[in-house]
């Protein structure tokens, strides 16, 4: 292929290619791989695969055995206690065992001098019983590659993995009947040299490396086994020791004490889908509701769709017919999330409850999302046209500058980031200012009204930051969405009052402790994380959940038809695995106590996470490194769960939902 026709697979330089490899290596994070980069050139792309997986980067030195005369051309190669031939080269080029041996001895010699510069008296690389990622900055011919391959085979790893930002597509189809999987980010028929894909390919040198590898993390000692059967079998026993019952209400009474006093509760669920964390979500929420006064449910869901919902469960006279109606209103796929059946029960629980209460004291429902930028600005006009002409002004004003865009928070955010980029942010101020300024309209639940009104014109200027994050790529758009959760979450807290206090239903990614994962090796941080951090001393109780095998709702890619998908057992030595092999079939895990923080507990095992879009037979990057102690302070396991029942699936014609509706309440 010609440069000029293959701009798009051209890196800018190791950086960046090591940046864009990574992309393809994520599903290994769960995995907890060793990262070895070849020297030196596969050391600065090793760097960014590594920062990417948090994972350790460890140097291997392996160097190509050139032709007499003409060097360039690799006749095989050599690697730590390892030498490759290509003796049909070797023939063809009349190359004598003699000739051979000498440049076998002068490359080893420039192998050992620099192994012994890069990794001084440490001891070889430990890759018993890992994944590895080999990764190299390129792959041409591939023999400096299976030297290295080979010398990682004599560490019996449990999986090897070649990854380079380019291969030569005919070298890389070879490779793979040696290695586990190669990982291409491009794969050219027309190769030429390595070079010639990058912009910038300066030779790295000596320094480069030693300077990379001084600022990476290494590893000095075996890392514990936590795959060893008699590992495995200890935790094993250990949470057998800890589970708790659990079949009914009354079996939640340990939960309940834990939370004791707790300001803010946080309710995890493995996977959008799942009907039995719904309704588990709903009986603990009950709970706490009638027992211990919690104010209102929080969720990971759009404001103006939450809010009808809210006005719903607190008897607004002009939000009157049946929840089926109000719940229809969650037209943004993924629909299924809250236009379900088991979001049915609870907000006609949340009614009745509600209907003997006093204004001020009614339970609310709400959102916490930020993508609703266009439906939010629309909520904003609704609700000054009826109350204020002034402030409407400033929010027409607002709405004009979006409308170019089509409602469309990502089509604004292209024109955002462009050369010359649009901006509508002092359209947004000026409508929140204005809003501020105006009076709430007299009438039951006007104060309220006026509240959700301002927070929908903050969901506006918050979404506008959120897309411009999401069109730059990386994880600022992520940390942008987490934290206006946590700082709507808190404005709830401040309208509700001091003595309020909160439910959050989220995804385990969500809810469970950044810190404890991954995540925060990657930049990023999350809802649990920052609540725990500004609320620790009024109480914060993080609740995740988690199961073994069942079914799921869920997407086959973004915004596909829904499909009921069968959810596989969980993989070997991950949590799920572990909990299962307990035989319980449906438990509480307490975590806060010293018997979960024994040193079993501590390992880090892989967490399923299912998302919206899942695929049950391509599951490896379905699974977080979790130490789950840290992420939560108790778990929910259901060794079998069933999947959620989405609202399309019509009532029965005498007004009734379907049999297959788990109450549950």
């Amino acid at each position: 292929m010609a440069k000029s026709t293959d701009q798009e697979l051209r890196f800018h330089d190791r950086v960046d290619a090591g940046r864009r490899l990574a992309e393809h290596l994520m599903a290994y994070r769960a995995e907890n791989p060793l990262v070895v980069a070849l020297a030196r050139g596969g050391v600065v792309v090793g760097e960014e695969v590594a920062r990417a997986l948090g994972a350790p980067l460890e140097v291997m030195v392996a160097r190509k055995l050139g032709a007499p005369g003409q060097p360039e051309l690799g006749v095989g190669a050599i690697a730590p206690g390892v030498r490759v031939v290509d003796e049909r080269a070797v023939r063809e080029l009349g190359i004598s065992a003699k000739q051979l041996e000498w440049i076998t001895a002068a490359e080893t010699e420039e192998m050992e001098r620099r192994q012994r510069r890069y990794r001084g008296d440490r001891r070889e690389i430990e890759a018993s019983d890992r994944t590895v990622i080999l990764v190299d900055d390129g792959l041409a011919t591939g023999v400096t590659a299976r030297a290295a391959i080979h010398a990682l085979r004599r560490q019996r790893p449990r999986r090897i993995v070649f990854a380079a930002p380019v291969c030569a597509s005919e070298t890389a189809e070879r490779l793979r009947s040696e290695v586990d999987e190669v990982v291409c980010v491009a794969a050219p028929r027309q190769f030429g040299a390595v070079g010639s894909w990058y912009a910038d390919f300066e030779q790295t040198t000596d320094d480069e490396v030693l300077k990379i590898l001084s600022r990476s993390p290494r590893e000095d000692r075996p890392r514990s086994a936590v795959s060893s059967p008699s590992r495995v079998d200890d935790l094993v026993e250990a949470c057998g020791r800890l589970a708790r019952p659990l079949e009914s209400l009354g079996d939640l009474d340990p939960l309940m004490e834990q939370i004791g006093d707790a300001r803010y509760v946080l309710l995890g669920e493995a996977s959008h889908g799942t009907s039995d964390y719904y309704v588990w979500r709903a009986r603990i929420s009950q709970r706490l509701i009638q027992e211990k006064g919690f104010s209102f449910i929080a969720v990971e869901g759009d404001w103006p769709d939450c809010f009808q919902v809210n006005r719903y469960v607190k008897g607004r006279p002009d939000v009157g017919g049946n929840p089926q109606a109000v719940l229809r209103g969650f037209t943004r796929w993924p629909t299924w999330m809250w236009g379900n059946w088991e979001v049915v029960a609870l907000a006609e629980w949340l009614r009745r409850h509600n209907a003997s209460r006093p204004e001020q004291r009614r339970v609310g429902f709400y959102g916490l999302d930020v993508y609703s930028l266009w439906e939010s600005l629309d909520a904003v006009l609704r609700y000054l046209e009826r109350v204020d002409g002034r402030a409407l002004e400033a929010a027409r004003r607002a709405y004009q500058c979006f409308e170019p865009y089509g409602g469309e928070g990502e089509a604004y955010a292209r024109a955002r980031v462009a050369l010359v980029p649009a901006s509508c942010e002092q359209e947004v101020v000026a409508m929140l200012t204005e809003l501020r300024r105006s009076v709430p309209a007299p009438g039951a639940g006007a104060r309220e009204a006026h509240f959700a009104a301002e927070q929908n014109a903050l969901v506006v200027r918050d979404a506008e930051s959120y897309y411009q994050a999401m069109v730059r790529g990386g994880e600022a758009s992520w940390n942008v969405r987490d934290r206006h959760m946590v700082d709507t979450l808190e404005r709830i807290m401040r309208f509700h009052g001091p003595q309020a206090r909160a439910i959050v239903w989220e995804h385990n990614t969500h809810v469970g402790d950044a810190r404890a994962t991954d995540m925060a090796q990657a930049g990023m941080l999350n809802v649990g994380q920052l609540v725990r951090e500004r609320h620790a001393r009024e109480g914060v109780v993080l609740v995740g959940f988690s199961s073994h095998h069942g079914s799921v709702i869920a997407g086959a890619e973004w915004e596909s038809p829904m499909q009921r998908m069968r959810v596989p057992p969980g993989r070997p030595g991950s949590w799920e695995d572990v909990l299962h092999r307990t035989g319980r079939p449906r438990a509480l895990f307490p975590l806060g106590g010293d018997e979960a923080h024994a040193d079993a507990f501590m390992d880090v095992r892989p967490h399923r996470a299912i998302g919206v879009v899942y695929d049950p037979d391509r599951e490896r990057g379905n699974y977080v490194p979790t130490v789950l102690p840290r992420r939560y302070d108790a778990l929910i396991y259901l060794d079998e769960t069933h999947a959620l029942h989405p609202l399309p699936l019509e009532p029965r014609p005498d007004g009734e939902p379907p049999e297959t509706f788990p109450w549950g309440m």
